[in-house]
């Protein structure tokens, strides 16, 4: 299989010489997480980011409406040829750290390829080792998810100042919320059984390195948060088989969520996640204001749909109930 088979087509490029401010209006309208640097000569440049903005220019007081997209791309970018193979492209991801590939034939942009590409055209026994070999990536150059609320920044103001403003109205109240819902093809029990299975999380979880089951109730994660890496023990208080699972951090950064399943008939189903996390840092607290954890974890449950659908069975299962943080037969 080749890159031109797997790839998103119709690929979009943000110019060089446009500002940040343009360049996030652009990602905002489109809904995209990263959009390629194309310069005059219609050649790439480079690759932008949601994230970019926050790390490389509001976290460093640039300001938005006079910087150059230019300005931020670094070094060579790099890329995928048009009829290189699925392993090529895995060994190219896995080299130098990326999970977004421009995909160039000749000297011509044609396509962007990312890991839910390759989740969805993974097949056989190899599909859960290359999955792995991808979310196991290095965090020096990772791309994150995204979602329209960028739009915040802009509405507020695009300069540096707007942009912290939202970033305070979100750290005011604490803890900021993340939900995302997702129907799945799938019984209950299959989704249910699966996500059970805590530490497989990094096959489709971005930025979670290692999940280690300490006991029926405890886990210890190893995560890039914000470009550093954390860790943390949470501890399952509320779960019930085919209904619910209920976490809270022990440890470390302070979090807690849930997740709820509902059937939708004997072979579909429904899952909805609620996250709660304290941002930690200005790139943490504006990338919550520019609603970056909210696109991660629609990213994540979209990788997890792909993931279940196609294997349609579950790789193990914990049936055991928990109620306050001990386990009940």
């Amino acid at each position: 299989m080749r890159a031109r088979e797997i790839m998103s087509p119709d690929a979009k490029c943000i110019e060089e010489d446009a500002t940040l401010e343009e360049a996030a209006r652009e990602l905002a309208s489109h809904d995209f997480g990263a959009m390629p640097i194309c310069g005059n000569d219609q050649r790439l440049k480079g690759m932008l980011t949601d994230r970019d903005l926050i790390t490389k220019a509001v976290a460093r007081g640039r300001d938005l409406a006079t910087t150059k997209v230019k300005d931020l791309a670094e070094g060579k970018p790099v890329t995928i040829g048009a009829d290189d193979s699925l392993k090529e492209t895995i060994a190219t991801m896995a080299k130098h750290g990326v999970r977004r590939l421009p995909v160039i034939d000749g000297h011509q942009l044609v396509g962007i390829v990312s890991q839910s590409d390759i989740a969805r055209h993974a097949r056989g026994r190899n599909a859960g080792r290359l999955l792995r070999s991808i979310s196991e990536l290095p965090s020096n150059n990772r791309t994150r998810s995204r979602r329209p609320s960028m739009k915040a920044m802009i509405i507020v103001g695009a300069a540096v100042g707007g942009a912290v403003y939202v970033a305070r109205r979100v750290q005011k109240g604490g803890f900021a919320a993340v939900e995302q819902t997702r129907e799945l093809d799938v019984p209950v029990s299959t989704a249910y059984n699966q996500w059970t299975q805590f530490e497989e999380f990094p096959q489709f979880m971005e930025g979670v390195e290692e999940v280690r089951q300490l006991d029926d109730t405890g886990l210890h994660w190893v995560a890039d948060v914000g470009g550093r890496r954390s860790e943390w023990d949470a501890k399952i208080v509320d779960q019930v088989p085919d209904q619910r699972i209920s976490w809270t951090a022990v440890s470390g950064k302070r979090n807690a969520g849930e997740v709820r399943f509902e059937p939708l008939g004997p072979n579909r189903s429904k899952m909805h996640v609620r996250m709660e996390y304290e941002p930690d840092g200005i790139v943490e607290t504006v990338g919550g204001a520019l609603g970056l954890p909210q696109r991660r974890v629609k990213a994540d449950l979209d990788r997890f749909r792909e993931l279940i659908e196609r294997r349609r069975e579950p790789t193990g299962a914990w049936r055991g109930e928990v109620h306050g943080g001990s386990t009940s037969s």
